[in-house]
């Protein structure tokens, strides 16, 4: 069973909030903060900017899409690698069909600094000097020994044996030394163009509006107001920069909430259709199988059969 942190950070990365802080729970005793395995489902909802107080690697197992370090973005992939120094502003937008899967592993930078053994410390150290800024993406590679490195660290978390952490922690600093390797053999893709974050600012209270309230029955004109617009610009504004309506990505974000719960609960499916922000059974039923292309309950049949 995850921990109530563990709970807490998927709820985190699956209801982001706007340019927020996301952070972990101080680990002052331990290299290792934090193990996260995160599915994610479509429809996907945009990930908001964010940083953490804490070193992140993330492994893509499957899917694809966009990740945003600092101010450049990169095309992901199964395989893709990113690692997120602590304050470094960075967001990632799936793609994947059936899913998107991607294994985080969340290190404390301080206690790594002080305890990385002599023999590697200089090449950890240098790695981490030279991302500090920006965060550092890698492509799959053939000669990569990171994949192997990280299905012994989850094969040794699950075991759960005496000296498991001793391991996990000697993992890490292999995990870290073949990055460093990685980095300096591995040709650097081109980023992609300047992304622009600025670009969702003029609608960003109405997204933090659902995300806070979708529970609660939302009107379009309630949106328009907490953007200081007219309904009928506000409309044409969030169209523009979100691509839908503001109730098309209500109901989006309902139905991912819904996935949530239909995966991680076995509450029944009237009461995840409250949970979800849906008033009606028939309305909850109609709007996930169009954008699910299932119901409710086979989608759960399909998921729990994986």
């Amino acid at each position: 069973m995850p921990t109530s942190s563990e709970i807490e950070l998927r709820r985190q990365l699956e209801e982001p909030l706007s340019c927020e802080c996301r952070n972990y729970p101080p680990a002052e005793d331990s290299i290792l903060v934090t193990m996260l395995d995160t599915p994610y489902y479509p429809p996907y909802m945009p990930d908001s900017l964010h940083v953490h107080n804490c070193l992140e690697i993330g492994i893509c197992l499957a899917g694809s899409g966009q990740v945003y370090l600092h101010d450049r973005g990169w095309r992901f992939s199964a395989g893709s690698v990113i690692v997120v120094p602590r304050g470094v502003y960075h967001n990632q937008h799936n793609e994947g069909e059936p899913l998107t899967h991607w294994r985080y592993l969340v290190i404390s930078d301080d206690y790594l600094q002080r305890s990385a053994p002599d023999r590697c410390r200089g090449a950890i150290l240098a790695l981490l000097d030279a991302i500090r800024e920006t965060g550092l993406f890698l492509e799959s590679s053939a000669d990569s020994a990171l994949d192997t490195i990280v299905k012994l660290m989850y094969d040794l978390r699950h075991r759960g044996d005496a000296d498991a952490e001793a391991q996990l922690e000697l993992c890490v600093y292999l995990l870290l030394l073949e990055i460093a390797r990685q980095r300096t053999r591995t040709p650097m893709l081109s980023p992609g163009e300047p992304v622009d974050h600025r670009q969702r600012q003029p609608i960003e209270p109405a997204l933090t509006y659902i995300y806070e309230h979708y529970k609660e029955d939302i009107r379009v004109s309630e949106l328009a107001r907490s953007c200081s617009m007219s309904e009928s610009y506000f409309r044409k504004q969030f169209a523009r920069i979100m691509g839908m309506s503001p109730m098309e990505h209500v109901n989006r974000y309902r139905v991912h909430r819904a996935m949530n719960l239909l995966r991680t609960t076995s509450d029944s499916i009237q009461n995840i259709a409250v949970r979800a922000g849906y008033s009606s059974l028939a309305a909850f039923n109609r709007n996930f199988k169009q954008y699910a292309g299932l119901s409710p309950s086979d989608w759960r049949r399909s998921r729990l059969n994986q």
